[in-house]
Protein backbone atom coordinates (compact mmCIF):
# COMPACT_ATOMS: atom_id res chain seq x y z
CA UNK A 1 0.00 0.00 0.00
CA UNK A 2 2.75 2.39 0.98
CA UNK A 3 4.53 1.81 -2.42
CA UNK A 4 1.48 2.15 -4.04
CA UNK A 5 0.90 5.41 -2.66
CA UNK A 6 4.74 6.75 -3.51
CA UNK A 7 3.97 5.73 -6.94
CA UNK A 8 1.38 7.94 -6.77
CA UNK A 9 2.96 10.91 -5.01
CA UNK A 10 5.79 10.39 -7.74
CA UNK A 11 3.51 10.70 -11.00
CA UNK A 12 1.58 13.26 -9.44
CA UNK A 13 4.72 15.84 -8.87
CA UNK A 14 6.11 14.41 -12.62
CA UNK A 15 2.64 15.66 -13.76
CA UNK A 16 2.74 18.63 -12.04
CA UNK A 17 5.90 20.24 -13.83
CA UNK A 18 4.50 19.30 -16.39
CA UNK A 19 1.26 21.55 -15.47
CA UNK A 20 1.36 24.85 -18.06
CA UNK A 21 -1.43 27.35 -17.82
CA UNK A 22 -0.68 28.80 -21.14
CA UNK A 23 -3.20 26.07 -22.57
CA UNK A 24 -1.33 26.19 -25.59
CA UNK A 25 1.97 24.05 -26.71
CA UNK A 26 5.31 23.25 -24.69
CA UNK A 27 7.60 25.76 -25.56
CA UNK A 28 10.28 24.49 -28.09
CA UNK A 29 13.63 25.02 -28.02
CA UNK A 30 14.65 28.89 -27.93
CA UNK A 31 11.33 29.38 -26.34
CA UNK A 32 12.07 30.11 -22.88
CA UNK A 33 11.75 34.06 -21.37
CA UNK A 34 14.42 36.02 -21.51
CA UNK A 35 15.70 37.21 -17.84
CA UNK A 36 17.70 40.65 -18.27
CA UNK A 37 19.51 41.65 -14.94
CA UNK A 38 20.32 45.32 -13.62
CA UNK A 39 21.53 46.37 -9.92
CA UNK A 40 18.12 45.27 -7.19
CA UNK A 41 15.72 44.10 -10.68
CA UNK A 42 15.07 40.90 -12.62
CA UNK A 43 12.74 41.14 -16.02
CA UNK A 44 11.17 38.39 -17.38
CA UNK A 45 9.86 38.61 -20.72
CA UNK A 46 8.17 35.58 -22.79
CA UNK A 47 6.87 32.12 -21.46
CA UNK A 48 7.88 30.77 -18.55
CA UNK A 49 10.26 26.78 -18.38
CA UNK A 50 12.18 25.95 -15.92
CA UNK A 51 15.23 27.03 -17.83
CA UNK A 52 13.66 30.67 -16.80
CA UNK A 53 13.08 29.52 -13.05
CA UNK A 54 16.64 28.28 -13.00
CA UNK A 55 18.21 31.54 -14.11
CA UNK A 56 15.93 33.58 -11.98
CA UNK A 57 16.85 31.41 -8.91
CA UNK A 58 20.17 32.46 -9.77
CA UNK A 59 20.15 35.65 -9.95
CA UNK A 60 18.21 35.68 -6.97
CA UNK A 61 21.14 34.70 -5.00
CA UNK A 62 23.54 36.99 -6.45
CA UNK A 63 20.96 40.65 -5.83
CA UNK A 64 21.78 42.76 -3.17
CA UNK A 65 20.51 45.83 -1.37
CA UNK A 66 17.07 45.77 0.63
CA UNK A 67 14.49 45.20 -2.68
CA UNK A 68 14.22 43.70 -5.32
CA UNK A 69 11.85 44.30 -8.16
CA UNK A 70 10.68 41.73 -10.57
CA UNK A 71 8.90 42.90 -13.77
CA UNK A 72 6.85 40.73 -15.87
CA UNK A 73 5.41 40.51 -19.09
CA UNK A 74 4.74 37.26 -20.05
CA UNK A 75 1.98 34.61 -21.52
CA UNK A 76 2.33 31.94 -18.51
CA UNK A 77 4.08 28.84 -18.85
CA UNK A 78 5.00 25.98 -16.51
CA UNK A 79 3.27 26.15 -13.18
CA UNK A 80 6.13 24.43 -11.03
CA UNK A 81 8.56 27.00 -12.60
CA UNK A 82 6.49 29.41 -11.38
CA UNK A 83 5.74 28.26 -8.07
CA UNK A 84 9.81 28.02 -7.53
CA UNK A 85 10.56 31.67 -8.25
CA UNK A 86 7.27 32.18 -5.89
CA UNK A 87 8.34 30.18 -2.92
CA UNK A 88 12.01 31.57 -2.93
CA UNK A 89 10.59 34.92 -3.04
CA UNK A 90 8.26 34.02 -0.02
CA UNK A 91 10.57 31.74 1.72
CA UNK A 92 13.04 32.06 4.63
CA UNK A 93 15.51 32.88 1.84
CA UNK A 94 14.27 36.20 1.40
CA UNK A 95 13.14 36.52 5.14
CA UNK A 96 16.40 35.69 6.44
CA UNK A 97 17.65 39.07 4.48
CA UNK A 98 15.00 41.21 5.27
CA UNK A 99 14.18 42.02 1.79
CA UNK A 100 11.61 43.53 0.63
CA UNK A 101 9.87 42.33 -2.95
CA UNK A 102 8.50 44.21 -5.57
CA UNK A 103 6.38 42.63 -8.40
CA UNK A 104 5.44 45.05 -11.34
CA UNK A 105 3.38 44.19 -14.94
CA UNK A 106 4.09 47.96 -16.27
CA UNK A 107 1.43 49.54 -18.62
CA UNK A 108 1.07 47.62 -21.78
CA UNK A 109 2.67 44.36 -20.23
CA UNK A 110 0.67 41.15 -19.45
CA UNK A 111 0.80 38.71 -16.94
CA UNK A 112 -1.30 35.44 -17.78
CA UNK A 113 -1.85 32.45 -16.11
CA UNK A 114 1.34 31.08 -14.21
CA UNK A 115 3.27 34.81 -14.35
CA UNK A 116 0.45 36.02 -12.00
CA UNK A 117 1.94 32.99 -9.54
CA UNK A 118 5.03 34.78 -9.71
CA UNK A 119 2.94 38.56 -8.92
CA UNK A 120 1.40 37.36 -6.16
CA UNK A 121 5.02 36.86 -3.92
CA UNK A 122 5.41 40.76 -4.27
CA UNK A 123 5.09 42.81 -0.97
CA UNK A 124 4.06 45.60 -3.39
CA UNK A 125 2.56 44.43 -6.71
CA UNK A 126 2.58 47.06 -9.04
CA UNK A 127 0.17 47.23 -12.28
CA UNK A 128 -0.14 50.03 -14.91
CA UNK A 129 -3.92 50.48 -15.89
CA UNK A 130 -3.47 49.04 -19.27
CA UNK A 131 -1.54 45.69 -18.27
CA UNK A 132 -3.43 42.82 -18.75
CA UNK A 133 -3.78 39.54 -16.23
CA UNK A 134 -5.34 36.31 -17.29
CA UNK A 135 -6.78 33.55 -14.41
CA UNK A 136 -7.57 30.21 -16.34
CA UNK A 137 -7.30 26.78 -15.43
CA UNK A 138 -4.17 24.73 -15.83
CA UNK A 139 -3.69 21.95 -18.60
CA UNK A 140 -1.21 19.55 -18.22
CA UNK A 141 1.13 19.43 -21.54
CA UNK A 142 3.89 17.26 -20.07
CA UNK A 143 5.77 15.13 -22.12
CA UNK A 144 4.99 12.18 -20.27
CA UNK A 145 1.45 10.75 -21.99
CA UNK A 146 -0.40 9.87 -18.51
CA UNK A 147 -4.18 7.95 -17.97
CA UNK A 148 -7.19 10.38 -18.23
CA UNK A 149 -7.78 10.04 -14.43
CA UNK A 150 -4.30 10.82 -13.44
CA UNK A 151 -4.40 14.11 -15.86
CA UNK A 152 -7.70 14.74 -14.39
CA UNK A 153 -6.03 14.30 -10.99
CA UNK A 154 -2.74 16.32 -11.52
CA UNK A 155 -4.91 19.51 -12.91
CA UNK A 156 -7.34 19.16 -10.23
CA UNK A 157 -5.28 19.37 -7.17
CA UNK A 158 -2.88 22.47 -9.66
CA UNK A 159 -6.18 24.41 -9.96
CA UNK A 160 -6.21 23.86 -5.95
CA UNK A 161 -2.89 25.13 -5.05
CA UNK A 162 -3.70 27.96 -7.84
CA UNK A 163 -6.57 29.41 -5.76
CA UNK A 164 -4.90 28.73 -2.31
CA UNK A 165 -2.30 30.96 -3.90
CA UNK A 166 -4.31 34.00 -5.05
CA UNK A 167 -6.21 33.07 -1.48
CA UNK A 168 -3.26 34.31 0.49
CA UNK A 169 -2.88 37.65 -1.42
CA UNK A 170 -6.56 38.50 -2.08
CA UNK A 171 -9.68 35.96 -0.21
CA UNK A 172 -12.01 38.56 -2.34
CA UNK A 173 -10.31 38.16 -6.10
CA UNK A 174 -9.73 34.52 -4.81
CA UNK A 175 -13.71 34.00 -4.32
CA UNK A 176 -14.95 36.18 -7.38
CA UNK A 177 -12.75 34.13 -9.35
CA UNK A 178 -14.32 30.84 -8.08
CA UNK A 179 -17.97 33.08 -8.11
CA UNK A 180 -20.87 30.80 -10.24
CA UNK A 181 -20.56 33.32 -12.94
CA UNK A 182 -17.17 33.87 -13.81
CA UNK A 183 -15.33 29.95 -12.59
CA UNK A 184 -11.68 31.33 -13.78
CA UNK A 185 -10.30 28.28 -12.99
CA UNK A 186 -12.37 25.83 -14.20
CA UNK A 187 -12.18 27.20 -17.78
CA UNK A 188 -9.28 27.01 -20.27
CA UNK A 189 -10.51 30.80 -21.69
CA UNK A 190 -10.53 32.04 -17.90
CA UNK A 191 -10.61 35.47 -17.43
CA UNK A 192 -8.85 38.68 -18.52
CA UNK A 193 -8.95 41.89 -16.69
CA UNK A 194 -7.07 45.12 -16.95
CA UNK A 195 -4.59 46.31 -14.43
CA UNK A 196 -6.97 49.16 -13.65
CA UNK A 197 -10.19 47.12 -13.11
CA UNK A 198 -8.11 44.82 -10.78
CA UNK A 199 -7.40 47.63 -8.76
CA UNK A 200 -10.59 49.38 -9.15
CA UNK A 201 -11.84 46.14 -7.15
CA UNK A 202 -9.89 46.79 -4.21
CA UNK A 203 -9.31 43.49 -2.96
CA UNK A 204 -5.65 43.72 -2.29
CA UNK A 205 -4.14 41.68 -5.43
CA UNK A 206 -2.84 44.63 -6.76
CA UNK A 207 -1.49 46.90 -3.71
CA UNK A 208 -0.18 50.06 -6.07
CA UNK A 209 -1.73 51.36 -10.08
CA UNK A 210 1.19 53.16 -11.33
CA UNK A 211 0.15 56.71 -12.53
Amino acid sequence: MRSAVTLLFCLIMLGLSGCSSVGIFPPGPGGDATVDVTPREIRITGIITQATANRVLGELGRQTGDTVTLRLDSPGGDVSAALQIHDWLKGSNRVSIGRIVVTNVPDGAKCMSSCTLIFTAGDRRIAGPASRFRFHAPRYVGGVPLPGPLVTLIEDMTRRGIANNYASVAPELARYLAGPDIRALDSRRGLMITGADLAARRDGFITELER
